[in-house]
C-alpha cells in the first residue's frame, strides 16, 4: 500500500510540473551570481560552450547580464543556432533591467525585422517576460557597485527576493 502510494506521489509530482518547468525553492543567490560572471567571463575569452552552460541557469531564473550575454550568443550563433527569435526574445526580457543601451539595442535589431519577424519576437518576448521576468523570477535589478560586469561593461546586480520560483528550461531551437 505504502509502495503504491509513493508511486501516485511521483506521478502526481511529475504532473503537477509538466510544461518543462520545475517549481525550485532550494538555490544560492550568490551560487547564481557566481555562474553568471563565470559565464560572462568564459564569454568574453571566446569559450562559448562553457558560456552556454554556465549562463543557462542564471538565465532561467532571471538574472538580467545572464540574459544579455544569452541574447547575443542566440543573435551571433555562437556555440548556438542562430536564432533571431530566441535572441530577440532573451535581449527583450533582459530590457526590463532598464539599462538604455540594452533597450536601445533591442529597438535597432526589432526596427530592421519584417512584420512576420515581428509578430514573433512580439510572442517570444511575451513568454520570456512571463517565464523569465522580473515578476516571474522575484527579481529586484539594480546598477551595481560592484565590479561585476557584462561583456557590455553595464553594471547590474540581480537578487532574488524569494527562493521559490518556477525554473523553465532555456529553448534553443526554435
Amino acid at each position: 500500500m505504502v509502495r503504491h502510494l509513493s508511486v501516485a506521489a511521483v506521478l502526481a509530482l511529475s504532473l503537477l510540473s509538466g510544461c518543462g518547468s520545475t517549481l525550485v525553492n532550494l538555490y544560492s543567490d550568490n551560487t547564481m551570481k557566481k555562474k553568471e560572471y563565470n559565464g560572462i567571463k568564459a564569454y568574453k575569452k571566446g569559450l562559448y560552450e562553457q558560456a552556454f552552460y554556465d549562463l543557462k541557469e542564471p538565465a532561467s531564473l532571471g538574472y538580467k547580464s545572464a540574459q544579455y550575454t544569452l541574447a547575443f550568443m542566440f543573435l551571433k550563433g555562437q556555440y548556438l543556432e542562430q536564432s533571431t527569435k530566441l535572441g530577440m526574445g532573451w535581449l527583450g526580457v533582459a530590457a526590463e533591467a532598464g539599462v538604455e543601451n540594452w533597450s536601445q539595442q533591442y529597438d535597432t535589431f526589432y526596427a530592421a525585422a519584417t512584420i512576420e519577424e515581428k509578430q514573433q519576437i512580439d510572442a517570444t518576448v511575451a513568454l520570456y517576460i512571463e517565464r523569465f521576468g522580473v515578476e516571474a523570477q522575484k527579481m529586484t535589478c539594480r546598477r551595481s557597485t560592484t565590479a561585476r560586469r557584462t561583456f557590455g561593461e553595464i553594471k547590474i546586480d540581480c537578487s532574488k527576493r524569494d527562493a521559490a520560483v518556477t525554473v523553465y528550461e532555456v529553448d534553443t531551437i526554435e
